[in-house]
């Protein structure tokens, strides 16, 4: 039996079993991947808001409305962040807002 150069058993085929072989681990990788994959994380839904002085539709990146003007967010005199327009306190800060509406004044 000779396992030389040109014989059955010699070079990189390995008897014949090496490419069937590497062709069934490659499909079982590809198969593996596409189970285990990750996959896109859903669209948060978002709630429809409305403009507070003519009920318009707004989306919450809106600093106002595109119907009326009217400004639905501003900045915080003292720290300078964008804060929601109705916010009795800035979350950055703490500083208490002038003109807004809060639980405090209206006696609740």
């Amino acid at each position: 039996m000779f396992c030389g150069p040109g014989s059955a058993w010699s070079g990189w085929h390995m008897g014949g079993l090496f490419m069937p072989g590497f062709f069934m681990v490659v499909v079982v990788a590809v198969i593996l991947w596409l189970i285990f994959r990750r996959q896109p994380a859903p669209a948060p839904t978002q709630q429809a808001l409305s403009c507070p002085k003519c009920t318009g539709g707004v989306h919450a990146s809106y600093f106002r409305c595109p119907h009326c003007g009217e400004a639905l967010k501003h900045n915080c005199p003292n720290c300078s962040r964008i804060i929601e327009h109705d916010w009795s306190y800035c979350p950055y800060c703490n500083e208490h807002q002038q003109g807004s509406v809060s639980a405090e004044s209206t006696g609740h």
